[in-house]
């Protein structure tokens, strides 16, 4: 049984002549600032501004939505918590702090340079807080960022082997520009989770930024990782 040819579909370009600018705005998807349009031209004529004046205003303010929107969107993949700033740290304790050494880490220039950063110190003295810090940072400059409990890590990277996707969970650890592992030797490895999170470290050597908060000073970094040599070169 034939069937009767159908119309062809209206070409998309036919009916934008009759469209005006907040439907095109809203077609471009500039959503804000569309909804904008009539309050901001009411104060651009108040003030006897020029069209082109209306038109940065509008765009650098959906710029600015569309910015921080991202900047939200970052900082839910990276899963920081709890989310701090540096201006909410107590830099008069501990004493030991080298403010002027965090505030250098702040400027981010080591997450260019895929250099690593590392808060040793007992609990209680903020070391997550500044790492959370300087990751929420590098979240609003659109850096990928990405923070995780070095115990979860190590399951998560244990599971992967168990279901034959080491390779893709290595993987994905090793995309973000700044891996935040909090908490590195609180909880003791076995030769076979020392191994692995190992693999991590080595995959991100020179190619991507981590941050590590630990107790553990330098030179009782052998004892986690055993069975991996030359970390302490790295």
């Amino acid at each position: 049984m034939s069937s009767s040819p159908k119309s062809p579909p209206p070409h998309p370009t036919n009916d934008l002549s009759s469209l005006c600018l907040e439907e095109v705005l809203r077609a471009l998807g500039l959503e804000y600032a569309a909804s904008q349009l009539d309050a901001m031209s009411g104060k651009a004529i108040a003030r006897n501004e020029s069209p082109v004046s209306l038109l940065n205003s509008l765009m650098r303010e959906q710029l600015r939505v569309l910015t921080e929107a991202r900047a939200m969107a970052a900082l839910r993949r990276a899963a920081i918590f709890p989310l701090t700033t540096l201006d909410t740290y107590d830099f008069n304790f501990p004493k030991l702090i080298d403010r002027d050494l965090v505030m250098k880490a702040a400027t981010l220039d080591f997450v260019k340079e895929k250099s690593n950063v590392v808060f040793i110190g007992p609990s209680g003295v903020g070391k997550t807080h500044l790492a959370n810090a300087l990751g929420q940072l590098a979240c609003l400059r659109g850096y990928r960022v990405r923070f995780v409990v070095a115990a979860d890590l190590v399951n998560d990277l244990v599971a992967g082997q168990t279901k034959n996707t080491l390779h893709r969970r290595l993987t994905a650890w090793a995309a973000p520009d700044l891996l935040l592992i909090d908490e590195l030797g609180y909880l003791s490895f076995d030769a076979r989770g020392a191994d692995l999170l190992y693999q991590v470290f080595n995959k991100r050597y020179q190619r991507a930024s981590t941050i590590v908060t630990t107790n553990l000073p330098f030179k009782d970094w052998g004892k986690l990782f055993h069975n991996s040599s030359g970390l302490g070169d790295r």
